[in-house]
């Protein structure tokens, strides 16, 4: 996903509303499973202008583009390109 593709949320939600991202967002995590075994990932996450007039932040797991809604063939992969 990048910044101007259209999207819809991907789970459970009242009402069908369409939004288009307008930030992408990545933030480098740090996780210390032992003090002497530390890694780093990237947790990407955007911020989508909802056509109700709200701004929210969602994961790619959270949001699936509008013209693949309801046709099962968005995937991870896609989501996070």
């Amino acid at each position: 996903m990048k910044v101007g593709d259209m999207v819809i949320r991907s789970y459970a939600y009242p009402t069908f509303t369409t939004g288009i991202i307008i930030e992408r967002k990545v933030e480098t995590l740090e996780f210390d499973a032992r003090s002497d075994d530390t890694f780093t990932y990237d947790e990407v996450s955007y911020v989508v202008a909802w056509s109700d007039g709200y701004m929210t932040s969602e994961s790619a797991e959270e949001l699936n583009h509008l013209n693949k809604a309801g046709d099962g063939r968005s995937t991870r992969k896609e989501n996070e390109e």
